[in-house]
């Protein structure tokens, strides 16, 4: 564990600054006169670069090395972040947004892929529980930070970036091995792990939606504005106490059979949800969102652990990389069906449609289950608690194998030999 902690501290340092992040910017865009509509395309530029970085982050990690790809995107963040009050209009905003969507996807994958890698077989549980808490609170205090006047959030925002290179600088070299494939391949992924690949797209589709219109929903139903944004918080808390005891209960289970319980547990809260009247209690509603979040958010880091558990070990970084390309592309789709739905049959239409989500997944896994033999899964290890917009699972779903020389890091950082 201490040969880790600076690099977790750079991951909490850099989960706030995202969160600082994600408060602002619509924040800002509003102030500037920037209509629903260029905010929301805005916010589609992120998913879009996040995609894109994810596709391209194991190339770079395998070039550069952990150290070296970790201080070049801070480098490019920091850079981004000073032109982002220079954006002047809709087009400038998503361009800058999708760029920092690419660069916090690469800083993510260097964090988590170390982490993973330094991580022996019997630690693996308490040290990743250890880092999914403390990141998860970094994101969710990161807008505590806030202060919209001027240009202060965004020099805090550089800092924070910044201050994150000095742990992994200083960090006792770790060598992890590095990726040994880079290119995505869906096709084969889901010849091999359908039910992965439907399950990350379906939870982007799902939670995506959610996450951005929960806000919304509290206020149609009678919400005050405080109370209304407090229900991400319920959801992200649901998540947190939930998503370890479930990856437990996979870790002895065929986890196709978990993922499909999870997800008809969503559909279920989700019709309830669909029933509570307008006017109910805020307790009420922060306890549904909740329970929903318990559920429906847990599912992504199933799926990916299913898909770890019978890709080969040389690809697992390519292959969670495209479970959360699946996954972007859902949660950018997501929102549109979504909207309909709320403006045709009231706030109650989110929830529907979050029924329909999750009833349709629980019925392709149980399919796929049915028609095809379980996976030969030895050699498989422990869970490990991944949100959507985690690439972890490349490094600790799989039992780590032995690398030469030519695809570990050297004691200064960089691939010990270019390829």
């Amino acid at each position: 564990m201490p040969p880790l902690l600076p690099v977790m501290a750079a991951a909490v340092l850099l989960q706030a600054g995202n969160g600082l992040l994600q408060a602002l910017l619509p924040l800002r865009m509003q102030a500037q006169g920037l209509s629903a509509a260029d905010i929301g395309m805005v916010a589609s530029g992120y998913g879009i670069g996040f995609a894109a970085g994810c596709l391209a982050a194991p190339r770079v990690v395998r070039r550069l090395g952990f150290v070296r790809a970790y201080a070049g995107l801070a480098a490019l963040m920091a850079i981004l972040v000073l032109a982002l009050p220079l954006a002047g209009g809709g087009i400038g905003w998503f361009l800058l947004r999708a760029m920092t969507g690419i660069g916090f996807a690469g800083l993510f994958t260097v964090v988590e892929g170390w982490i993973g890698s330094g991580t022996q077989n019997g630690q693996r549980g308490r040290i990743l529980a250890v880092y999914m808490v403390t990141t998860k609170l970094a994101l969710m205090a990161g807008p505590l930070l806030l202060d919209p006047g001027g240009d202060q959030p965004f020099r805090l925002l550089i800092l924070l970036i910044l201050l994150s290179v000095l742990p992994v600088a200083a960090a006792r070299p770790a060598r992890p091995a590095l990726p040994t494939a880079v290119t995505l391949d869906l096709r084969g992924l889901f010849r091999l792990a359908p039910s992965a690949l439907v399950g990350c797209f379906a939870v982007g589709v799902v939670t995506g939606t959610m996450i951005a219109f929960a806000p919304l929903y509290g206020l149609r139903i009678g919400m005050s504005a405080s109370a209304a944004a407090a229900l991400l918080v319920a959801l992200q808390g649901g998540s947190l106490l939930a998503q370890w005891p479930l990856g437990a209960l996979s870790d002895r289970r065929d986890r196709r059979i978990v993922i499909a319980a999870v997800a008809a547990n969503g559909a279920v809260l989700s019709a309830g949800m669909a029933l509570l009247p307008d006017g109910s209690p805020a307790w009420l509603v922060w306890t549904g969102f909740a329970l929903w979040g318990s559920q429906v958010l847990c599912i992504y880091a199933l799926c990916v652990a299913h898909a770890c558990d019978v890709v080969p070990p040389g690809r697992i970084v390519p292959t969670v990389s495209g479970l959360l390309v699946v996954w972007a592309v859902g949660a950018m789709i997501g929102p549109v069906p979504g909207a309909l739905l709320m403006d045709r049959f009231g706030p109650s239409g989110l929830f529907v449609y979050a029924a329909a989500g999750c009833a349709g997944l629980t019925g392709f896994v149980l399919i796929r289950r049915a028609v095809r033999e379980r996976a030969d899964t030895d050699g498989r290890t422990t869970f490990s608690p991944l949100p959507a917009e985690s690439l972890t699972g490349a490094a600790i779903s799989k039992p780590r194998m032995a690398t030469d020389a030519a695809s570990v890091e050297t004691a200064g950082g960089e691939p010990s030999e270019k390829r």
